[in-house]
């Protein structure tokens, strides 16, 4: 079992790497109202994972891509509350790239193919789905989820778990949290 972290060193560690961007991919379908509350957030910028205009009750349903900024409200609200309150809200993406490039590759994984050649979308940005996915990937498909040779974590209450490629393997990190002082 590796040392505990506290909640600042986690979160100091997401733009540890140099030119570092953290973007956030939240799902509408666990935390509602998410769309409203980005509208009003102080971000770097941030989007919609789906393509076109939607109603409006699919945009309550739709993900989202949030640039973070490492210092506001809503960076704070995301890593503390949010994630008590809303278990699974989605996930982060470190990368250098930025919120257009990386909102062009998740939309891109979206969707895959089945066995008789239909395409679906899926929901790859869920924790519970990527976690039991990601071990049955094939090298190419870790390639694609990995394209912008960015880390992956999933923030949870009580650890949040780092996924990255390291020499062509998968690699998975898992820091857990302090408990809070009383």
């Amino acid at each position: 079992m590796s040392a505990a972290f506290s909640p600042a060193q986690l979160r100091a560690s997401l733009w540890a790497r140099q030119g570092a961007r953290v973007h956030a991919v939240i799902d509408g379908l666990v935390v509602p109202g998410i769309a409203e509350k980005l509208k009003a957030a102080d971000l770097a910028g941030w989007d919609c994972l789906q393509r076109g205009a939607l109603s409006e009750e699919a945009a309550q349903r739709a993900a989202y891509l949030a640039e973070l900024k490492e210092t506001s409200a809503f960076s704070e609200w995301l890593f503390g509350e949010a994630t008590t309150t809303f278990p699974g809200w989605g996930l982060l993406c470190i990368s250098t790239q930025p919120l257009l490039a990386v909102r062009e590759h998740c939309r891109s994984i979206g969707e895959v193919a089945t066995p008789d050649g239909e395409r679906r979308a899926w929901r790859w940005y869920d924790p519970d789905v990527l976690r039991t996915a990601m071990p049955t990937f094939l090298a190419g498909q870790l390639d694609e989820i990995f394209a912008l040779n960015q880390a992956i974590v999933l923030p949870e209450a009580d650890a949040w778990t780092w996924l990255a490629m390291e020499n062509g393997v998968l690699s998975t990190d898992v820091r857990p949290l302090m408990a809070p002082s009383r």
